[in-house]
This record gives structure tokens, C-alpha cells and sequence, in this order.
């Protein structure tokens, strides 16, 4: 018999036969929701709803804990596109990315967000008023400290819509790819790199 642990210390639920694990279903906590990024079950254990009870489990957890759920997970957007009461489990709220396409850290970020409703990409070279966005969330905002201080422009930067700003495309559920700059390309004030 399967048993669905939650470990919210692990940030995960996991299936257990006995003392093998069967699968997990992992999750980032941010301040006004969580976010399932992967879920994954021993394909010895295929074809026996492990994975949707994985899913279940953090569903329920986020629940008695007034949290909703951003589906990053394919397995789990499939889910939630199935299961009608998991639609007032999800959170529909919107993460701003102010970068610029020209910039690789903030390209990679765009290619992963892409048709994705979670993420609004900015692209503050644009027009002057996404500049002006991104300077006043950047001159008001500590998160900037080390970016100003190392010469660094702060992006991609990410903004929920509670208010918390990031610059680590992790906090928001996406990998943090570092590309190789193209000729030219920088991030950086005194063109070194991002």
C-alpha cells in the first residue's frame, strides 16, 4: 500500500511503499502562494494515480493553510484542467518581468515564460514609461542594494502582485540559466556581462 506524506519542511509530497520512495510532487512557498514545479513517480509505479494523489495531497495542504497554486508542473496544469475543484485552489494573479530581449539572462526568462498567463514580460527598452516602471521599483526597492552597489541593472526583475520583488528567476519557479552573453550583449554598466 502507497502512503502520500506531506513534508512541508522538504517543500514536497512524496509516495512511500514501505521504505521506497515512489514519487514526489515538490513546491516553492512565496508569501501569497505556492507553486508546484514538479512532480515525478518511479515508472515502476506507473498507471496507479500515485502522481494525482501527490498533487491531491499539496492541494489539500495549501488549502488548510488559505494558500492557492500556481500549476508550473505539466503534470499538475494537466490536473487542474481536469478537475473542476481545483479551480478555486489556483492562483490567477500575475508576476511582472521587467527585462529586455537583448539581455540573455532576461531572454532565457522570456522563452520559458512564454504563453504562459502567470507572467507579463516588460520590456523596459520598449517605450520610455516601462523604463520609468522599472527605475521607480528600482530606486525604491533594497532588493536593488547589491545589483547598484556590483553595477549590475537589476534584471530580469520579477514583481508580484502582493508587492514582493525578486531578481532570482527560482523565487518565481523558473530555472536559473546562465547563457553565454552574445558579442555585445550586457547587462552590466561597465559592460563586462550580466
Amino acid at each position: 500500500m502507497i502512503e502520500v506524506k506531506f513534508e512541508m519542511e522538504k517543500k514536497r509530497a512524496s509516495a512511500w511503499d514501505g521504505e521506497k520512495m515512489a514519487g514526489t510532487c515538490e513546491f516553492l512557498v512565496l508569501p501569497s502562494f505556492w507553486i508546484i514545479t514538479h512532480t515525478v513517480v518511479d515508472p515502476s509505479y506507473g498507471g496507479q494515480g500515485i502522481a494525482g494523489r501527490l498533487v491531491d495531497c499539496v492541494v489539500q495542504a495549501a488549502a488548510t493553510m488559505n494558500k492557492k497554486i500556481k500549476p508550473f508542473c505539466s503534470y499538475a496544469r494537466r490536473m487542474f484542467d481536469k478537475k473542476p475543484e481545483y479551480r478555486s485552489a489556483e492562483d490567477n494573479s500575475v508576476i511582472t518581468v521587467f527585462g529586455m530581449p537583448s539581455c540573455p539572462d532576461c531572454s532565457s526568462v522570456e522563452r520559458q515564460i512564454e504563453g504562459n498567463p502567470s507572467f507579463q514580460f516588460v520590456n523596459i527598452g520598449e517605450h520610455i514609461r516601462f523604463l520609468k516602471a522599472f527605475m521607480k521599483i528600482r530606486d525604491m526597492s533594497p532588493v536593488f542594494d547589491d545589483a547598484k552597489k556590483n553595477s549590475f541593472v537589476g534584471i530580469p526583475c520579477f514583481v508580484l502582485e502582493d508587492g514582493m520583488i525578486t531578481l532570482n528567476p527560482e523565487d518565481v519557479g523558473l530555472a536559473a540559466e546562465k547563457p553565454e552573453p552574445a558579442l555585445g550583449a550586457a547587462c552590466r554598466l561597465d559592460g563586462s556581462g550580466c
